[in-house]
């Protein structure tokens, strides 16, 4: 079977697809001929595949309309997954008020979308560590830790605001620092492994050590982790069904929580279109996800 697990120029992304090479271990084995074209590139056959699978599109934030365009032309000639409706809604994290509603403990997150609301959001926390970021982003790009009276606060809000983008403020959760987030994955619905990142950003703005570095080790998560995943999944399966008549569980999902300084975990974020699996802390993972492929493709 002829799957595709679509990319892009890795000048672009910038950094290496790390599960790559145990996708392509574990494929042969499932019986999948894998491929891995770049999506803007115009001379792929996309209707020659079996199946479409999103994995690394990593520059859709600076191609948003573009990709989005692309996505809609190659759903019309090959099953793509996750579905492009689900896409289209999990690609802007206003998806996290959704959830929230549905009952997911999720971090507190404002949304403003004018200068006036981002300065009463900021005044709201005082003095207290905030994250400000994009509502589309990926890769900590225009992500950033303040004093929520920090005048870098405000300024990359006015970043975000330029670029027609919601800005985000959050909570600086401090569990961070010495815990990091632990990020649940799931394939077709069911729990694949857990993996721990360290903390990114540093206080006052940009990155620790100065560059996009992920720390990431293997990670057993709690029984409240698990149940905030859980119902984190089950949300979403019911907003797939009622708002996109996707009946069936997403072929992957990631869902990243964070520890809220009242000790409870909380949802960051559902990632349900591009994210990184870190298989190198689970190689047997890649088998899951290629036979669950491969399930999808002769379905």
């Amino acid at each position: 079977m002829r799957i595709a697990h679509v990319t892009t120029d890795l000048e672009r992304v910038g950094h290496e697809d790390l599960d790559r090479p145990f996708h392509e271990r574990a494929a042969p084995a499932a019986g999948l001929a894998l491929e891995h074209p770049c999506w803007g590139d115009p001379s792929v056959d996309w209707g020659a595949y079996d199946l479409v699978v999103l994995r690394s599109p990593w520059d859709y934030t600076t191609r948003q309309r573009e990709f989005l365009a692309w996505l809609d032309r190659v759903a019309s000639l090959a099953p793509v997954h996750n579905p492009p409706s689900v896409v289209r809604w999990n690609l802007d994290k206003h998806y996290l008020a959704d959830l929230a509603e549905a009952g997911v403990p999720v971090i507190p997150t404002a949304f403003a979308d004018s200068e006036a609301e981002v300065v009463a959001t900021l005044r709201s926390y005082g003095s207290n560590p905030v994250v400000v970021k994009p509502s589309v982003s990926a890769g900590s790009r225009n992500t950033g830790r303040f004093a929520a009276d920090a005048p870098g606060a405000l300024e990359l809000a006015h970043t975000i605001l330029a670029e027609s983008l919601s800005v985000m403020i959050q909570p600086f959760a401090q569990s961070v620092d010495e815990e990091g987030e632990v990020s649940l994955v799931l394939f077709d619905g069911a729990f694949g492994h857990a993996f721990r990142k360290g903390a990114m950003l540093a206080p006052g703005g940009g990155l620790r050590g100065g560059g996009y570095r992920e720390n990431i080790s293997a990670a057993s998560p709690t029984a409240a982790q698990r149940e905030v995943a859980r119902t984190a999944e089950l949300a979403v399966r019911g907003l797939c069904r009622q708002r996109f008549g996707v009946s069936e569980p997403l072929l992957y999902a990631r869902y990243d929580l964070v520890t809220l300084d009242d000790g409870s975990p909380a949802l960051l974020e559902a990632e349900l279109f591009e994210p990184c699996f870190f298989l190198h802390v689970a190689p047997n993972s890649a088998r899951l996800l290629a036979e669950a492929v491969r399930a999808r493709a002769t379905s």
